[in-house]
């Protein structure tokens, strides 16, 4: 390696290994990052994510290989690097008693700012993070969303060449990962080189270039646009008449892979079909009844450049799971009733006047922002809270009159998967076989359905803390329906699992569902949300929407596009400051923005208000966080008014 080569980039690594005991945590690694841009490390829980970044930090040295940062070289001079990098850490440190502004002053001064520079530098950060109103809060008292902001914001206080963010916005809402995206955007433009890791793949979307880790390796390192031509098959899209058989007919042909996206199924067709026709035989052939309609042609999305590079696509053989028959007693046709449910604690009003009904067999899932009341509200739901005011009647029966039997009919699988660590596989299942009663022969029946649901055949005695993620996500899943619940309530289930693992274990909800069992998720992965039938969504209390995905994007009263332009930091950084827009993001090199106006009428707004070329100006469908962000925003300001 030429040394000279190094100076072509702010952040050069080659061959970088690093051991921890017996433990290889990052394995040959070698990539680069461009001064300026925005670069993603995109996987899963313990994928390398974090040793790789505090090997950027100067917190770790490599085992082997070389790593400069800024021209430094990190092993001998790490005290430089820590000068030039601003990083923040997951479990990012804020001093709990004191307030936003003093944790920034606090910070800052460490790094050697102070007085004038240190007075604007604060505002600027305080305005962008939308912070100011709080300046005077004591940090202990923010919620997870403005903790994130503010931790975002003590890591820039001193001006650093490079910012470093490890999960900035995981378990947080869209609207906080929005402005914690806005806070990055602006100094991008300022010309910081952002290193980002995400488990998120739409955010992936957002980076200039990305690496995409997985066990200590990185499987492929290039642009967004780039990476998405690794997929090498056709993709569509269609709904039908039975969802469920559908997914499984197309997924018996061995060079078809289908997975269910809510009410439409995802078609994965063998290289060289390029339309819809082997679908349509394979439909036309089966003598079923069941009919597939509205298909059409789709491009492919992160997720499905992960999954290719893991060479899931092709099924690799997998066996199907043999599945343990359900024996669920009739049900009725909802399977939650909830009538104007309103929840106080003292003067403060967690749940307000909420009404909704879940079909039985469903698959129902619950957005809002951090605070917004669902976990009070699932607490009611699952007979540990008893409404204030209004009815609540879940499987069958009164929360408030009959919570004991709402808790033997429902399920519960929590975001930290509620396993004991220190028990073997076996033992977690049979512990749990004790709590919900059953007896000796339904015991070895579900058990042996539970491990080999989760892959672990041959594993029951290997400790639960030795388990990767998507093994725990599947094991603890399969303790929580070991008594057959009517009701299943999965909070956050697949936070920190990798897309493969994402997708086994929605492959196993829709069949639960096809079952019989009711299943409600709360989830901040907005792809996941499209998964559901229906969804409802919560602010400050209230239920502000409700519907299916589609009909809720449908809802939108306004356009969005997607814009290119010659000079897309530039262009980016005029827009935010031209009215009558709404959102104004980057990704990638694309610029998203909204707005009410005819699309001919906002490229001649803003040519005139920006004077800079527009390579194209495309409409785009919105997603499901521009659903999120249009009625929180709408339902604060109704509530101001």
């Amino acid at each position: 390696m030429e040394i000279d080569s190094v100076k072509d980039y702010i952040v050069y690594g080659e061959n970088l290994h690093k051991r921890f005991h017996a433990k290889q945590a990052v394995k040959d690694v070698s990539f680069s990052v461009k001064k300026g841009e925005i670069f993603g490390l995109i996987g899963a829980d313990g994928a390398g994510k974090t040793t790789l970044i505090q090997m950027i930090c100067g917190l770790h040295k490599p085992s082997s290989g070389l790593l400069f940062v800024g021209g430094h070289n990190v092993v001998r001079e790490p005290d430089i690097i820590k000068s030039k990098v601003g990083y923040m850490s997951q479990d990012f440190t804020l001093y709990l008693d004191m307030t936003v502004e003093e944790n920034i002053d606090f910070i800052a001064t460490l790094k050697g700012m102070k007085g004038e520079e240190l007075s604007k530098r604060k505002e600027r950060l305080l305005k962008f993070s939308r912070m100011d109103r709080f300046r005077n809060r004591r940090a202990g008292d923010l919620s997870g969303g403005m903790k994130k902001k503010l931790g975002l914001s003590c890591a820039l206080a001193h001006k650093p060449e490079i910012l470093v963010l490890d999960e900035p916005t995981t378990a947080v809402d869209p609207i906080s990962r929005g402005d914690l995206w806005r806070i990055i955007y602006e100094f991008i433009v300022q010309g910081i080189t952002v290193i980002i890791s995400t488990p998120y793949m739409d955010e992936a979307e957002r980076c200039n270039r990305i690496a995409l880790m997985q066990e200590g390796e990185v499987m492929a390192c290039d642009s967004p646009a780039n990476l998405k031509k690794i997929v090498n098959h056709n993709i569509f899209t269609c709904k039908s008449s039975n969802i469920n058989e559908a997914a499984r007919l197309i997924n018996k042909e061995p060079d078809f892979k289908a997975m269910i996206y809510g009410d439409t199924v995802r078609i994965f067709m063998p290289p060289g079909a390029s339309d819809f026709k082997p679908v349509n035989t394979l439909f036309e052939n089966n003598s079923g009844g069941i009919r597939v309609y509205d298909e059409s042609k789709v491009n492919a999305n992160m997720d499905d450049v992960y999954m290719e590079l893991l060479g899931r696509d092709e099924k690799n053989g997998q066996k199907e799971i043999k599945w343990v028959t359900f024996n669920l007693p009739p049900a009725g046709e909802k399977a939650i009733l909830l009538s104007n449910v309103t929840k106080m604690f003292k003067d403060f009003k967690a749940v307000d006047n909420v009404s909704f009904e879940v079909d039985t067999g469903s698959i129902f899932g619950m957005l809002g922002p951090n605070g917004a009341g669902k976990t009070t509200l699932i607490k009611i739901m699952c007979g540990l809270l008893a409404p204030t005011k209004g009815d609540a009647n879940v499987a069958g029966h009164d929360v408030k009159t009959e919570s004991r039997l709402v808790k033997n009919r429902i399920g519960y699988m929590s975001q930290l998967f509620s396993l004991y660590p220190d028990l073997t596989v076996g033992q977690n299942l049979d512990l749990y076989a004790s709590i919900y009663g059953l007896s000796k022969k339904e015991k070895k029946i579900r058990k042996d359905w539970a491990i080999e649901l989760a892959g672990l055949k041959g594993m029951e005695k290997y400790l639960t803390q030795d388990l990767v993620g998507g093994w725990k996500q599947k094991l603890a899943l399969g303790c929580s329906v070991m008594h057959q619940p009517l009701v299943l309530f999965l909070d956050e289930p697949t936070s920190g699992v990798d897309p493969v693992a994402r997708q086994d274990f929605w492959d196993v909800i829709y069949r639960f569902s096809e079952e019989g069992i009711t299943v409600l998720v709360t989830t901040h992965f907005m792809d996941e949300a499209d998964r559901c039938n229906r969804l409802s969504l919560m602010n400050a209390g209230k239920l502000i929407a409700l519907g299916t995905p589609e009909n809720l994007k449908k809802s939108i009263p306004i356009e969005f596009y997607e814009l290119s332009s010659s000079s897309t930091l530039e262009s980016f950084d005029k827009l935010l400051s031209t009215d009558k827009l709404g959102q104004v993001s980057l990704f990638g090199e694309k610029i998203h923005i909204s707005s009410k106006m005819e699309k001919e009428d906002l490229e001649n707004h803003i040519l005139y208000n920006n004077n800079f070329l527009i390579e194209s100006m495309v409409r785009i469908e919105p997603i499901l966080e521009d659903v999120f962000i249009y009625n929180v925003i709408k339902s604060e300001s109704e509530q101001e008014l």
